[in-house]
């Protein structure tokens, strides 16, 4: 990884829409980890777009989670390691489009939407928050995009802060495996393996947020 160069600084505004983007992630993050750790006792299903895709552990329709979870790697390695900020642009309205797309149609063409953690017992409605959510969020997308376009090119490796947070981010993955598979659903050790993968939700963006002294690149 000490060849990953990262070409734009943090900045606040980024930082603010990564919270928005963990939020969206948890409905990816936590079925990813669960259907694979907890095998056929854990059911999980999302309605996309007017299409149902779930199942019990991994199935055929699991794809659909994997494929998500690599849009989300993607999307947060284009925020400051792709040169072309073309393609950061354009993953960013395809998250848009994907994510809060898909709430407010599941709003529209059925009324209120639920959100069901059974195993914390979290059933909430999700319509007065990603109504609001999805203003925020496009409006953070245009002002993200404007600032990025006029930010000054940088050159930042990839380092032991990327390193050892990733480490230390992604290391209690271990513990989850053991507490999701050998532990009874919906008991403690379920609960307990949820509020870790909760907290690896919203840390995981640290990992590729560059910390390196920042070099200006001179424009050609």
């Amino acid at each position: 990884m000490k060849s990953l160069i990262a070409y734009r600084n943090p900045t606040k505004l980024k930082s603010l829409l990564t919270f928005i983007i963990s939020i969206t992630f948890m409905i990816v993050w936590l079925p990813f980890l669960r259907a694979i750790f907890d095998g056929e006792s854990y059911h999980w299903g999302t309605n996309y777009f007017g299409y149902m895709i779930h199942g019990a552990g991994v199935n055929s329709d699991f794809i659909f989670v994997v494929i998500q979870l690599l849009f989300y790697v993607a999307l947060a390695f284009s925020m400051y390691w792709i040169q072309n900020r073309k393609v950061f642009y354009g993953l960013l309205l395809v998250w848009f489009t994907n994510v809060i797309g898909n709430l407010l149609y599941d709003i529209i063409a059925n009324g209120d939407t639920m959100f069901h953690g059974d195993t914390l017992n979290v059933h909430i409605s999700i319509t007065w928050i990603v109504v609001p959510l999805s203003a925020l969020a496009l409006i953070l997308i245009f002002f993200v995009i404007k600032q990025d376009i006029n930010q000054d090119e940088v050159s930042m490796e990839w380092s032991a802060m990327n390193r050892n947070l990733a480490y230390f981010i992604l290391g209690p993955l271990v513990i989850q495996a053991v507490l999701f598979t050998v532990g009874e659903p919906h008991a403690t050790t379920d609960e307990i393996g949820v509020i870790i993968s909760l907290v690896q939700n919203f840390a995981l963006p640290f990992i590729v947020r560059p910390y390196n002294k920042s070099l200006k690149v001179a424009a050609a």
